[in-house]
């Protein structure tokens, strides 16, 4: 058996005790991720925002499409409470590089406020969204004059 064992192809051979033969290389995501949630890190290795979808559908090695959209900005530094939630149908999430955008609609809710639009780009580095068109901004404070 042993003889055998040696004159066996090594996928064969990995294939027969059951192990998988993407361990051998790099693993290739071809089917969509269904219902997901994904955390993603700031460079101080705390968590800084968290992904969530319907759907999550690879289109290269570091971009996705992402259908129902939700994304939650995190206080940073190791604080985990939600800051603000962004919510698009469908988003381009460049998952290495921290970043988003979309042709269709934003909405952003904060504890003080609300801001819809279209055509939008978010920047988790510098923690920053930019929309450019039909933009809404409602807030839900008290103004007080001096």
């Amino acid at each position: 058996m042993k003889r055998l064992l040696h004159q066996l192809p090594l996928l064969w051979v990995l294939g027969l005790f059951g192990l998988p033969v993407a361990a051998l290389g790099e693993i290739k995501l071809g089917a969509p991720l269904k219902d997901f949630t994904i955390p993603g890190f700031g460079e101080d290795g705390f968590p800084s925002w968290v992904l969530k979808g319907k759907q999550l559908q690879h289109v290269d090695d570091a971009n996705a499409l992402v259908q129902k959209m939700q994304l939650q900005i995190l206080g940073g530094n190791g604080d985990r409470n939600v800051e603000t939630d962004l919510f698009s149908p469908v988003a381009k999430v460049h998952l290495r590089d921290n970043r988003a955008e979309g042709d269709q609609s934003l909405r952003i809710i904060g504890d003080h406020f609300r801001i819809t639009g279209q055509n939008w780009h978010w920047d988790g580095k510098r923690r920053t969204v930019e929309i450019q068109q039909r933009v809404k901004v409602t807030f839900n404070e008290t103004l007080k004059f001096f």
